[in-house]
C-alpha cells in the first residue's frame, strides 16, 4: 500500500501515507524486537474528551498537513494506538475523515459557484481538480 501510494498517478495523501508508515513501523517493532509477550491491543475507542479534542483540532486544521503523531498527542494516546482507536470511535480511519472534511469544504465552495474548480481544489488542499473526484 505504501508503494502504491508513492507511485500512483496522484500525489500521495500525506496523512494516509503517515498512517501506513506508522502501522508498518509498529509491525516491524512487534515482529522483530524479540519481545516475548504480545503487545497490548488498543481496546475501545478514544475517550469522549479525546474524541472531542481531535474533532475540534481537525475541524480547525484540515486544510493543512496533519500527522498521526500530532493527532495522537491531541487525543492523549500513543501513536501506536491512535489509528485503531480513531477508527473505532469515528468509524473510518483518520485519513478518510480528513478527506471527507476537505470534500465538504469543496462541496460548499462549488455550491457557492463563485470560484473556479481548480481554485476550490487548491483551497481544499487537493493537488488539482481531478483529485476531487479520485476515490
Amino acid at each position: 500500500m505504501i508503494t502504491a501510494e508513492l507511485t500512483g498517478k496522484l500525489p500521495p495523501n500525506d496523512l494516509y501515507l503517515d498512517s501506513l508508515l506508522t502501522v508498518f513501523g509498529v509491525h516491524l517493532l512487534r515482529t522483530y524486537t524479540g519481545r516475548s509477550r504480545p503487545a497490548a491491543s488498543a481496546k475501545g475507542g478514544l475517550s469522549a474528551a479525546g474524541a472531542r479534542r481531535v474533532r475540534e483540532y481537525l475541524d480547525e486544521n484540515f486544510v493543512r498537513k496533519v500527522m498521526v503523531a500530532e493527532l495522537a498527542s491531541v487525543a492523549g494516546v500513543s501513536s501506536n494506538h491512535f489509528i485503531a482507536r480513531f477508527a473505532s470511535t469515528f468509524g473510518i480511519p483518520p485519513h478518510r475523515y480528513l478527506i471527507n472534511l476537505r470534500l465538504d469544504l469543496a462541496e460548499k465552495l462549488l455550491v457557492d459557484g463563485e470560484l473556479a474548480i481548480a481554485e476550490i481544489a487548491y483551497l481544499a488542499r487537493f493537488s488539482d481538480q481531478s483529485h476531487l473526484a479520485a476515490p
